[in-house]
């Protein structure tokens, strides 16, 4: 199992465009976006019956798991099943392509067909559905920026709002009425690599007014109950 790293930084929208700029000049956009490296990311988010994904978050286990639906760019025609597992500032990721009949499952609330395949991450998603339940809590889009680094394998995301996609889903309310003692949500920064970050990447957050957050897009959406932020901001850099 590889792990890496990631690290998370609160930003305003002229610190990131400051640090993009900088960034820009020594790392590339990701090829799968436009000019920028820019792409809506689109979520559904899943928890079991306790809320024990969402409860993991907010009493800061260290090692905890988050199961998704991810596509992009409201296209389906690439969606994923994800399980992202994490240990302090270390990640570790399964994915899964689906299909849409088997989102549209997912969204229904309804995971039996899940009892009956075989691959190891469809195999996690039954059981904990067979044991706990398993169902869709919120749903949520934000458009992110990426630019790469090879050496160390490095990404710099810079994610703006979370907003409605308009999908549909038997959202549950939260169910455990805490706060991050945060803004609602804030620009965010996110650096990943694996193994090592190169010290020419490091010197791009020299004198940035950056704030080191544990903050959780998914968290953010359950402390608020729904997800419905009118419309996408059309937020991006530059």
């Amino acid at each position: 199992m590889q792990y890496r790293f990631e690290h998370k930084y609160l930003l305003n929208p002229q610190i990131a465009e400051t640090l993009y700029r900088r960034a820009a000049t020594i790392m590339k956009p990701d090829p799968h976006g436009d000019e920028k490296g820019g792409y809506t990311v689109n979520n559904i988010y899943l928890d079991d019956r306790h809320d024990s994904f969402y409860h993991a978050k907010l009493l800061g286990h260290h090692s905890r798991d988050k199961y998704r639906v991810r596509y992009y760019n409201s296209d389906i025609s690439y969606i994923r099943l994800e399980r992202k597992h994490k240990k302090g500032i270390l990640i570790h990721k399964e994915t899964l392509p689906i299909t849409p009949w088997q989102m549209g499952q997912i969204k229904a609330g309804d995971l039996d067909f899940t009892l009956l395949l075989d691959d190891p991450l469809w195999k996690k998603v039954a059981t904990i559905h067979r044991l706990h339940g398993l169902c869709p809590t919120v749903a949520f889009a934000y458009r992110r920026e990426t630019l790469i680094y090879t050496p160390g394998n490095v990404r710099l995301t810079f994610d703006g709002p979370l907003f409605d996609a308009g999908e549909r889903v038997p959202l549950r309310p939260t169910t455990l009425a805490q706060s991050y003692g945060r803004r609602a949500y804030e620009l965010l920064l996110e650096i990943k690599y694996t193994g090592f970050l190169p010290e020419i990447v490091r010197s791009l957050l020299n004198g940035l007014p950056l704030v080191h957050t544990e903050m959780s897009k998914y968290g953010v959406a359950r402390e608020r109950g729904y997800m419905s932020v009118s419309h996408n901001s059309g937020w991006r850099i530059g």
